[in-house]
C-alpha cells in the first residue's frame, strides 16, 4: 500500500509533483556531466603518460645505438 499514492491522479495533477520531478531530472543531468568531466581528465593524463613512455623508449634506443 506504500505505492498507492503513485496511482492517485490528484497527486500527479499537483504542480509541486511536476516541479520536484523537473528538479530531480536537472540534478541528475548536472551530476552526470560532472562525472563525465572527470573521466576525460583521467583519459588525458593516461594519454600523456603513454606518449611520454613511448618518447622515453625511443630516446633510450637511440642513445644505445650511438654507444
Amino acid at each position: 500500500m506504500t505505492q498507492s499514492t503513485l496511482l492517485d491522479p490528484h497527486v500527479w495533477a499537483h504542480p509541486d509533483t511536476w516541479s520536484a520531478a523537473i528538479d530531480n531530472t536537472a540534478a541528475r543531468r548536472t551530476s552526470s556531466s560532472r562525472r563525465g568531466g572527470g573521466f576525460w581528465i583521467f583519459a588525458a593524463v593516461c594519454c600523456i603518460g603513454v606518449i611520454a613512455l613511448v618518447l622515453g623508449i625511443v630516446y633510450l634506443m637511440t642513445n644505445r645505438r650511438r654507444r
